[in-house]
C-alpha cells in the first residue's frame, strides 16, 4: 500500500488497539509514517527499539515489598500502567530482534501485559521492521507472534514523497529532478554491492545537503551525492543542478510571462520551473499560468499542476480556474483579473 493509504488504515487499527507491523525496504519511511500517525492522532510516541532489548528486559527488576514478597518495576520505556493518556508505542526493527526477545513480546502483543504488568487503556501497539528478502539483520518472526499482528506493506510511491516533500521543506531541486526522474526516488537492489541506494530517505539528506551547501566545492559536494544515493543517481543529479544554478532569475518570467525566452535545453526549462513554482502564489499565480501556456503541452501541465501541489489553496484562483478551461478548450480567451 501507498504510504497516503496506509496512514488512514494503521491510523484506524491503532484506534481499534489492534497491533499491525509495517513491512518494507530500507528507507521507505515506515518510521516517519508511524510517528505520522501518532501525532495526527494526538498520542505521545514511544519508540522502543527490540533488536536492543535482552528477553528480561520487558519484565524489568526485580525487588522485595514489604511482605517480603518479589514484585517487578516494570521498565520505564513502557508508559506507567495508571496512565490516563494517549500512547503508540512503536516495536521499531522487530524482525531484527533475537527470537527469545520476539518471543518475550507474544504476551505483550496479545494479551497487552507483561508478568503484573497491564499497558494503558490509551496505549496501541505497532511494529516496523525490513523483509528478510532485503538482506539486512532479520530472524524469521515465530508463527505465534506473527498471528498476533496486521501484516502491512509499504510501497514507495513518487506521488506521495513529493506532496510529503512540498508540505516538508525539500529542496525544490530534489522535487523537480524526482518529479522527472520518478524511477529513481527508489532503487534499492538487495543484490547490489554499492552501499549507498536511492529511497526516500537518502533524498531527504541530499536535500539537506543542497539547503546547507554554502559555497561547497562542486567535486565534494559530488561525492558527498554519491555517497548517498549512489553513482549513477549522483551523476545525473550533479549534471541536473549544474543547468538549474546557471538559469537566469525567474523575476524576469514573472515581470513578462508573455515575451520572457523559453530555454530549449530541456534540463534548463524543467530548472526553470522548478524556480518559479517555489514562488508560486496568489499573486504570481497568474503569470506563472501564462508563461506556462508558452511551453509544450506537457510540461505547461507540470509546471502548474507542482504549484497547486505546493499550496492546494491556489485552485480557488482565477488564474488556476482560466487554466483548467483553457486545457478544455485553448479557443478560449480569458481574463485574468477576478470579477
Amino acid at each position: 500500500m501507498r504510504p497516503s493509504e496506509l496512514a488512514p488504515t494503521l491510523a484506524l487499527l491503532v484506534e481499534a488497539r489492534q497491533p499491525a507491523i509495517l513491512w518494507g525496504a530500507p528507507g521507505c519511511a515506515k518510521s516517519a509514517l508511524a510517528q505520522q500517525v501518532a501525532a495526527d492522532a494526538s498520542r505521545a510516541y514511544v519508540d522502543v527499539r527490540a533488536l536492543l532489548l535482552d528477553p528480561v528486559d520487558l519484565r524489568g527488576i526485580p525487588w522485595r515489598d514489604g511482605d517480603g514478597r518479589t514484585r517487578w518495576a516494570p521498565p520505564a520505556f513502557l508508559p506507567p500502567a495508571d496512565d490516563s493518556g494517549r500512547w503508540l508505542i512503536n516495536l521499531e526493527e522487530l524482525p531484527s530482534a533475537v527470537p527469545m526477545v520476539q518471543a518475550a513480546l507474544y504476551q505483550l502483543v496479545l494479551d497487552r501485559k507483561v508478568g503484573e504488568y497491564e499497558l494503558p487503556e490509551g496505549a496501541s501497539l505497532i511494529a516496523c521492521g525490513n523483509r528478510e528478502s532485503d538482506r539486512g539483520v532479520v530472524h524469521r518472526m515465530p508463527t505465534p507472534l506473527a498471528s498476533r499482528f496486521v501484516h502491512l506493506e509499504i510501497l514507495v510511491d513518487a506521488d506521495d514523497w513529493l506532496a510529503w516533500g512540498a508540505a516538508n521543506g525539500i529542496a525544490p531541486e530534489v522535487l523537480f529532478f524526482v518529479s522527472m526522474r520518478p524511477e529513481l526516488l527508489h532503487c534499492f537492489d538487495a543484490q547490489s554491492k554499492e552501499k549507498a541506494f536511492c529511497c526516500p530517505r537518502t533524498w531527504e539528506m541530499v536535500s539537506t545537503i543542497v539547503t546547507r551547501r554554502a559555497g561547497l566545492d562542486a567535486g565534494v559536494e559530488r561525492a558527498l551525492f554519491r555517497g548517498t544515493v549512489g553513482e549513477a543517481a549522483a551523476v545525473e543529479f550533479s549534471a541536473f543542478l549544474r543547468v538549474w544554478r546557471e538559469l537566469p532569475h525567474p523575476k524576469a518570467v514573472l515581470d513578462d510571462p508573455g515575451n520572457a525566452a523559453v530555454p530549449e535545453n530541456a534540463s534548463a526549462l524543467i530548472a526553470l520551473c522548478g524556480s518559479l513554482y517555489r514562488m508560486a502564489d496568489d499573486v504570481t499565480l497568474d503569470a506563472i499560468v501564462t508563461y506556462a501556456r508558452r511551453l509544450r503541452r506537457e510540461v505547461g501541465e507540470f509546471l502548474v499542476g507542482s504549484c497547486i501541489r505546493r499550496d492546494p489553496d491556489l485552485q480557488r484562483s482565477p488564474a488556476f480556474i482560466c487554466q483548467v478551461q483553457f486545457k478544455t478548450d485553448p479557443g478560449i480567451a480569458f481574463n485574468f483579473d477576478p470579477p
